[in-house]
């Protein structure tokens, strides 16, 4: 029988209105523009702020569309959205175990919200050599969509190797637990208990292809609008909201660390 430990939870069990710990968790800002990725690499719309990313009875990453006349200007012109991107880089790292987020996607078309990894050794070697574990991504316009994916060196963006399963209702009607197990042989996604896809190291290995998941990697949250993956952003809403109600990292048989 598999034997787990938790080894950390974030919980975001504040009663009051806070912003994210920021002993944990750091902001991206703007809109890629400064990390010379215009739109983050996949044409998105949104500006990225502080004020969009709240702690109250969970964290809540909303985006609002903005009053034209007054908002932040963004690679396109003046930035039709806001929203929040938050991360771990340099505070908290993770090698191997499980995750498990439990979240409510946000309602809309266009919408983008997105439990990820990447290696911490991006700044070192880029991206995607770094390598990148999407634990979950949804789609307001394909609204019954999960989906995970890994990027590598040669297996990014497009290309990259993904799964998905469709759930019965849209993934903003409910929270849902999304989860991946991750080992130095395999890595697994998993919604509410149930296990829909798996990749293990032998196979990319045997295709010629490389390995960057026996490191260390931090966590991204983050909610997007448009780009390539999410398609257009629908009339008829100006505002959604993801919430995450926790974390939770566990050992696995006693693999598993925080760095």
């Amino acid at each position: 029988m598999t034997h787990y430990e938790l080894l950390w939870s974030e919980n975001f069990d504040a009663t009051e209105d806070s912003r994210p710990d920021p002993n944990i968790w750091n902001f991206d800002l703007g809109d890629g523009t400064e990390a010379g990725i215009p739109g983050w690499g996949n044409q998105e719309k949104e500006f990225y702020t502080r004020d969009q990313a709240r702690v109250a009875n969970g964290l809540t990453l909303t985006a609002e569309r903005t009053d034209h006349a007054t908002a932040p200007a963004a690679y396109y012109g003046r930035a039709e959205w806001v929203s929040s991107k938050i991360h771990t880089a340099d505070k908290v790292n993770f090698r191997y175990g499980r995750f498990d987020f439990d979240a409510q996607a946000p309602i809309g078309g266009g919408s983008w919200p997105a439990i990820w990894m990447l290696g911490a050794n991006l700044k070192d070697v880029t991206w995607p050599h770094c390598g990148e574990i999407d634990i979950f991504e949804g789609a307001g316009n394909r609204p019954t969509e999960i989906r995970g994916t890994l990027h590598g060196p040669e297996y990014c963006g497009n290309d990259g190797i993904t799964g998905a399963i469709q759930a019965e209702k849209p993934l903003s009607s409910e929270r849902h637990t999304y989860s991946i197990e991750w080992l130095p042989e395999w890595i697994a996604w998993i919604v509410d208990g149930k296990e829909y896809f798996r990749i293990t190291k032998r196979q990319v290995i045997k295709d010629g292809k490389q390995w960057p998941f026996d490191q260390p990697f931090y966590l991204i949250l983050n909610l997007a609008m448009g780009g390539w993956f999410a398609g257009d952003v629908v009339d008829g809403y100006d505002s959604c909201a993801f919430i995450i109600h926790s974390i939770h990292h566990y050992s696995i048989d006693g693999v598993g660390e925080k760095i």
